[in-house]
């Protein structure tokens, strides 16, 4: 939004707020386009300036306006630089075994982070936009898990050491991928038993590689174990409920996030509310139920007084949690109309904008 003097007002310029002459009566309202006749009328009505909007104003979702903006700019060049210097690291240490510094691993979640502590737009929402190269897909997972252990670690009441291991784990516990060939890492389509078979024993090779070195042996259960799930339907061992770490059941919730929210060629980033839906309908019974509920609750929260659009076009602003139905929270309309979308059943969110 840009504040333009009348006089260097152009046909085209959109008011960006309803203008409002000096008895308070709107004379144009928000979001219209002005020709000479609208821009004549603002002259007569001696009003000075405008709000009208600037190009990014009329992108139509929040994760369009999060790409260009500033802050998203300075956030892709620092995290590239980063991603770099992690990426030489991984290298070093799976072609000779190098270990790699825990405190260098820090350095980069602060590196990235720090700019961005009091940011409006969100490290989760920045990540959902990055576009990274395919083949180094690996490395950026790597580096976006790190980073959301990082933001949620207080979400699940750890303790400083505790949150710093959960870092670990995210740099970690995908590792035994990088031992796959990437053609069938990358394969569009069903895969053969074989290659499932082969992407399955990324669990247990991980393990084996991290088992030599002198790390908190929660990360090396969270690499062996972030694919059990409590109901006993993951893998590698179907273990139950108690039987699994605390670290890998987390990671279990922030992995599938990240695979869902993460840039894809052939999609746009889904809505978070969309995301919330997804983990109700398949998580229920197979994550651990307190770390579950925690997470969904507080991805809710993130929302609290952002604006989405529903599938029927009404444009409102998130107000309350619905702590029965996460994705479907209470709603306020442009015109001060609240709706339970628990109980209106036909209207869901479609979008953030």
């Amino acid at each position: 939004m840009e504040l333009k003097a009348v006089l260097s007002l152009t046909p085209g310029d959109v008011a960006a707020e309803d203008v409002l002459d000096h008895r308070g009566n709107v004379i144009v309202k928000k979001n219209t386009s002005l020709d000479k006749f609208l821009i004549q009328k603002l002259t007569i009505s001696k009003i000075s300036c405008v709000n009208v909007k600037e190009p990014e104003d009329f992108l139509t979702t929040y994760f369009e306006k999060i790409k260009v903006s500033k802050t998203f700019k300075q956030f892709f060049e620092i995290y590239s630089k980063n991603f770099f210097e992690y990426k030489k690291m991984m290298e070093q240490f799976l072609h000779s075994r190098v270990p790699l510094d825990s405190g260098k691993l820090f350095d980069i979640i602060e590196d990235i982070t720090s700019p961005f502590k009091h940011s409006k737009i969100t490290i989760l929402d920045m990540l959902s936009v990055l576009e990274t190269a395919e083949a180094d897909f690996l490395y950026t997972h790597s580096i976006n898990v790190a980073l959301i252990c990082n933001y949620t670690a207080k979400w699940f009441r750890l303790d400083e050491e505790d949150a710093k291991s959960l870092v670990l784990c995210g740099f970690y516990y995908d590792i035994g991928k990088f031992v796959i060939p990437l053609d069938i890492l990358l394969k569009q389509g069903r895969l053969s038993d074989e290659e499932f078979k082969m992407i399955k024993s990324h669990t247990t090779n991980g393990y084996k590689i991290l088992q030599p070195l002198e790390l908190d042996e929660r990360i090396k259960l969270a690499a062996l174990m972030h694919h059990e799930r409590i109901d006993g339907s993951g893998y590698p061992s179907h273990l139950v409920d108690e039987q699994i770490d605390q670290f890998a059941k987390i990671i279990a919730i922030l992995d599938s996030y990240e695979a869902m929210t993460s840039y894809r060629s052939y999609r746009a980033p889904l809505c978070p509310f969309t995301v919330i839906e997804i983990f109700e309908k398949d998580g229920y019974g197979k994550y651990d139920t307190g770390y579950y509920m925690t997470f969904l609750e507080r991805m809710v929260e993130e929302y609290i007084g952002k604006e989405v659009e529903l599938n029927d076009g009404t444009v409102c602003v998130v107000v309350l949690i619905n702590k029965q139905k996460y994705s479907r929270p209470m709603v306020k309309t442009e015109d001060g109309k609240y709706i339970d979308l628990a109980t209106q059943k036909n209207l869901s969110i479609k979008a953030l904008v």
